[in-house]
C-alpha cells in the first residue's frame, strides 16, 4: 500500500473510491495495461449485502476477469426458488435465479487482478478534482495531487429526496414459514402489513453460516421512512414467529433520485453516474458491467464519458424516474396490487424494467403491460394517487408504448 505522498509520476488513470464500481473499474484498467492508481481511505471487503440476478453475474464475470466457475460457486450464493408474495396475487416462484455476492471472495479476486497488473493502492481521500493541461488531477485531503490522463470518480452518489430504507436482522435458520429453504424471499408484501402503515415488504436470504437475513424494507418513500419504524415492524414480526436476532443489525439507506454528478473534471462511475435504479435501489450489476467497458475505451484512447452515459440511456432514465414517482404516493394496498400485477408478467416482459440499461422501448413496454394487468379500479386508483403532471406523462408514455408495440 502506497502512502499518498509516494505518488509523484503522472498516471493513465486515477480511480477515486474502492466500492464495487471503483474496484472493478480499477482492476479492468490495470489489466488493460493502463498505469492505474486506486485511492481510498481503506481497501477492505465491502460491508453491505450486494445482490443481483444470477444471469447478470454470469454475464459480468468474464469481462471482470473472474473465473466463471468460481463466479458460480465460491464468489456468490445462488438461490432457488426466488419467491414473491402479495395479498392480491398469492405466492409466485420466479424462474429467474437470484444471487448474493460473497464480498470477501469477489473483493479479493478484483484486488488480486488489480495488483497483479501493476495497479497502485493509495491511502487517502479525494476531496476535489481539477482539469490540468489536457489531463485531470485528483486532490487528496492532505494536499497531495495525483495527475492522470483520466480520473474515474466512484465516490458515491449525491443527496436525494427519496430513499429506499431497510432494517435487517440475522436470525437462526432455517425459517421455512418465511424464507424458502435454499431460496430467496425477494418480496413479501403480506408479512409486515398493518392498517394505515406505509408500504413495506419483508426480504429474506439464507446466509452461508446457516443463519437467515430478514429485512423490513421501504421500497421508496419521500421523505424516507424512519429506520425506527422499520425496526419496530421487523421486531414485531420476529416476536410473532418466536425468532430472536442472532447478529448485528443491517441498516440500509439508498438515495433513489440523486442526479448524476454534474459535468466537470473526472468521469463518474456507479452511484455518482446515476446508476442506482430509481425504482428498485439496485446498482451493483450496472456498476460491475461498466468498469470493463470504461477500461476498453481508455485503452483505445477514447473518451470514457459516452460509455458511461450509454450505460443508462437518457430516455430510460426518464421512464424509470417516472416509475419512481408512480410508486411514491401508493398506499400499502395499491403497492401490493401493483407488484401482484407486475410479477404476473412473463420474465422476459418484467426483467427489462429492473435493468437500468434496457432500451426505453422495453421499459415502456413493461410499464404498459403492468398497467394493463391491473384491474380497472386499480388503474383508476393508481392515476388518482399520482400528481396531475406525472399522471399525464404516465398516460402519454403508456399510449406511446402501446403504439410502438402494435407497430403504429
Amino acid at each position: 500500500m502506497w502512502s499518498s505522498a509516494a505518488v509523484a509520476v503522472p498516471l493513465d488513470v486515477v480511480v477515486a473510491g474502492a466500492g464495487p464500481a471503483g474496484l472493478s473499474a480499477a482492476a479492468a484498467c490495470a489489466a488493460a495495461g493502463l498505469s492505474t492508481a486506486l485511492v481510498a481511505p481503506a481497501v477492505r471487503p465491502w460491508p453491505a449485502t450486494y445482490c443481483l440476478w444470477a444471469d447478470e453475474l454470469d454475464a459480468a464475470a468474464g469481462p471482470l476477469g473472474l473465473d466463471p466457475a468460481a463466479a458460480r460457486t465460491t464468489m456468490a450464493a445462488r438461490y432457488s426458488p426466488t419467491v414473491v408474495r402479495t395479498a392480491s396475487g398469492g405466492e409466485r416462484e420466479l424462474t429467474r435465479g437470484y444471487a448474493r455476492l460473497r464480498n470477501d471472495a469477489v473483493h479479493a479476486a478484483l484486488l488480486d487482478r488489480f495488483t497483479a497488473a501493476g495497479g497502485r493502492l493509495v491511502t487517502g481521500r479525494v476531496r476535489g478534482l481539477l482539469d490540468d493541461d489536457g489531463g485531470e488531477v485528483a486532490v487528496l485531503a492532505d494536499g497531495t495531487r495525483l495527475a492522470a490522463r483520466t480520473v474515474l470518480d466512484a465516490r458515491g452518489g449525491g443527496p436525494a429526496t427519496a430513499q429506499q430504507r431497510a432494517w435487517g436482522e440475522v436470525v437462526a435458520g432455517p425459517v421455512p414459514d418465511l424464507v424458502p429453504p435454499d431460496g430467496a424471499l425477494f418480496m413479501d408484501w403480506t408479512a409486515l402489513a398493518a392498517p394505515g402503515a406505509p408500504p413495506a415488504f419483508l426480504y429474506g436470504l439464507p446466509l452461508d453460516d446457516g443463519t437467515v437475513l430478514l429485512e423490513a424494507t421501504s421500497l421508496a418513500a419521500r421523505p424516507p421512512l424512519p429506520l425506527a419504524d422499520l425496526r419496530e415492524r421487523l421486531a414485531a414480526l420476529l416476536t410473532a414467529h418466536g425468532l430472536r436476532p442472532a447478529g448485528g443489525a443491517e441498516r440500509v439507506a439508498i438515495p433513489l433520485d440523486a442526479a448524476p454528478r454534474p459535468a466537470g473534471p473526472g468521469t463518474p462511475l456507479g452511484a455518482a453516474a446515476g446508476l442506482v435504479h430509481p425504482a428498485t435501489g439496485y446498482s451493483v450489476a450496472a456498476s460491475l458491467r461498466l468498469g470493463p467497458r470504461v477500461a476498453a475505451a481508455l485503452a483505445a484512447g477514447r473518451d470514457p464519458r459516452p460509455v458511461v452515459r450509454a450505460a443508462r440511456p437518457r430516455a430510460t432514465a426518464a421512464l424509470l424516474g417516472l416509475g419512481l414517482e408512480v410508486l411514491l404516493p401508493m398506499d400499502a394496498a395499491a403497492t401490493d396490487a401493483f407488484f401482484g400485477a407486475f410479477f404476473t408478467l412473463p420474465e422476459q416482459e418484467w426483467a427489462p424494467y429492473l435493468d437500468g440499461g434496457s432500451p426505453p422501448s422495453a421499459v415502456a413496454g413493461t410499464m404498459a403491460r403492468v398497467f394493463g394487468a391491473l384491474s380497472p379500479a386499480q388503474r383508476a386508483r393508481l392515476l388518482r394517487g399520482v400528481a396531475g403532471g406525472t399522471a399525464a406523462r404516465l398516460v402519454a408514455g403508456l399510449r406511446r408504448a402501446r403504439a410502438a408495440a402494435s407497430g403504429r
